[in-house]
């Protein structure tokens, strides 16, 4: 089970069993097991691609708000280090309103992360002219993350420089002393740590997380009218968000896990000498990068309109306190390969795992996705190293069900048959057979399961299913006389106006036709009408929950009074 205090997590008694958050994650962390999921969290890029896909709200962000209350309780000094992403995430807000808000919330001062991202950029441009060679830029913790854990073989191209945040933090204890707390605010969620990471970061907080707590403090931005003393410290950014010159060396950005992957994997057989061109691959793991990163409550905001107030903000912006220069900090950071667990998996498990699942041929292979895996290949390797389950296979746990459906109506002491909205018959057990007479009982033979054939020739109660199939009702009931039997037969809907069932039950047994006998034999009709309707309604739901009940049904079944 995971720990509460990872940064990104999946409540495991809440998760429904969708996998969808399978089939979002592009590094195969999901884990199922007992039908709920969890997340790897050593191979984890924490890109949040799984909360976004999961429709019942079950994967959430660790919320630090309380951390940074402990800390502004606790602490002489806290300051914020504001994302530049702010200017689009909260239109028409002006600074001072902003710094007024934070300072209302406890914080000592606010500065600007920019200042970081122009430190970052200093650096870059140094480490480049020394050694100019392919390199990958660091200000994205999901790529950084991808890379370390997914292709550590490239791990040496990461730039050895820290988070423009990072680098920020580390501005503000050199100014204001180095026991000083610094909060990140960032709409960045991969930016928070886990607890097993090193962060000289002291707490991470989100745009969205900013907003509640503002709202639970009181502090409403309709009640701050903004005031002038409140500025960034030390001062502005003394220039638009800073970018190396092109002429250092060749830049390229890519964003989207699945376009930073294909890049990777493309670099993968480049050489990594040193002399060649400067390269710097820029890569997010957000679509459109930074400015693609959006929260939760900022889904009604445009990623063009946010990026559009963002540039023409620092487009027009003339600092009245600009910061000239910056202090001389240490800008190195160490990012090491850490490899994510490499299962080998030979191709007899792989074939011994498809075999278990009903998949002998290359016909069988449906490769659907709807397991979450893009193969069935790929879901069976995750079978052998214990990340899946067979019933995440659509297929396999419907022939399975069919098979125990089958099985049981075999069992079943009364006649059942389903038909659809035509009234041809879907399937019928032979005590339906051999109540309908010698036709039926002939036409079973050779068609298993009387699949096809058209109740109106068989039976002639076919206008009672017509009547529930047209009215999408319950249940309704009828007593026929048929070749000397005494037949109930109950009806009853499976799906509304597509496929009904009835259970067909003699009421002459062995010759006792006293109305006690009928009405106890309605009663074992009812009871079997009940247990019929549940397994018959599993054909048209998710399949996976069928083991369980069908087994309980089957047990059941076989204690019924009247059963021979």
């Amino acid at each position: 089970m995971e720990q509460s205090n990872y940064s990104i997590r999946i409540t495991p008694h809440r998760c429904a069993g969708c996998y969808r958050c399978v089939r979002a994650c592009s590094t195969g962390a999901i884990i199922i097991r007992d039908r709920r999921a969890s997340i790897a969290q050593d191979e984890c890029t924490r890109c949040g691609t799984c909360r976004q896909a999961c429709p019942h709200g079950m994967i959430s962000v660790r919320d630090d708000v309380d951390a940074v209350r402990r800390l502004l309780r606790t602490s002489d000094k806290v300051f914020a280090s504001l994302d530049p992403a702010w200017i689009g995430s909260f239109p028409g807000i002006v600074p001072q309103r902003l710094i007024e808000a934070l300072t209302l919330l406890g914080f000592s001062g606010v500065g600007e992360t920019l200042l970081g991202h122009i430190k970052y950029d200093e650096a870059t441009r140094e480490q480049l002219q020394r050694h100019p060679r392919l390199a990958i830029s660091t200000t994205c913790p999901v790529a950084v993350r991808l890379i370390r854990y997914h292709y550590p073989e490239q791990a040496e191209r990461l730039l050895p420089l820290a988070h423009p945040a990072v680098l920020h933090a580390r501005m503000i204890r050199h100014w204001q002393g180095q026991t000083t707390k610094v909060v990140y605010i960032t709409p960045c969620i991969a930016a928070k740590s886990n607890p097993d990471e090193i962060s000289e970061l002291d707490a991470v907080v989100t745009f969205d997380e900013l907003r509640r707590w503002m709202h639970e403090d009181g502090v409403e931005f309709d009640l701050i009218p903004g005031n002038d003393s409140y500025r960034f410290e030390p001062g502005e950014a003394d220039c638009q968000p800073h970018r190396m010159p092109d002429s250092i060396a060749s830049r390229f950005t890519f964003s989207g896990m699945e376009a930073i992957r294909r890049i990777l994997e493309e670099t993968a057989v480049w050489p990594a000498a040193d002399g060649r061109e400067p390269i710097l691959l820029e890569l997010f793991g957000c679509t459109g990068g930074c400015d693609g990163a959006q929260t939760q409550q900022e889904k009604d905001i445009p990623t063009l309109a946010r990026t559009w107030t963002r540039q023409r903000y620092y487009n027009e912006r003339r600092p009245e306190n600009p910061v000239y220069k910056l202090p001389f900090i240490p800008t190195v950071a160490s990012y090491p390969p850490r490899p994510a667990e490499r299962f080998r998996v030979a191709a007899s498990q792989i074939d011994a795992a498809l075999a278990s699942i009903g998949k002998f041929t290359e016909r069988d292979m449906h490769n659907c996705n709807g397991c979450g895996y893009e193969t069935c290949r790929e879901f069976a390797r995750a079978l052998c190293i214990g990340r899946a389950e067979p019933e995440m296979c659509l297929s396999y746990t419907r022939a399975l069900a069919q098979k125990k459906f089958s099985s049981l109506l075999k069992r079943m002491p009364s006649g059942v048959l389903l038909t659809d909205a035509d009234l041809k018959i879907v399937e019928a057990n032979r005590n339906a057979a051999r109540l309908l007479g010698p036709q039926a009982e002939q036409l079973f033979d050779s068609r298993q399961g009387l699949h096809g054939a058209d109740l109106r020739e068989l039976a002639p109660f076919a206008d009672l299913l017509r009547q529930v199939l047209d009215s999408g009702g319950e249940i309704a009931e009828q007593d026929i006389r048929l070749k000397g039997k005494l037949l109930h037969i109950s009806a009853f809907t499976v799906e509304p106006h597509r496929l009904a069932g009835a259970l067909v039950s003699n009421l002459a047994l062995r010759g006792i036709q006293s109305d006690e006998m009928i009405e106890r034999t309605r009663r074992v009709i009812r009871e079997n009408l009940e247990t019929v309707q549940q397994i018959a309604c599993l054909l048209g739901e998710n399949a996976s929950r069928t083991e369980a009940i069908l087994n309980s049904i089957v047990t059941a079944a076989a204690d019924e009074p009247g059963k021979k």
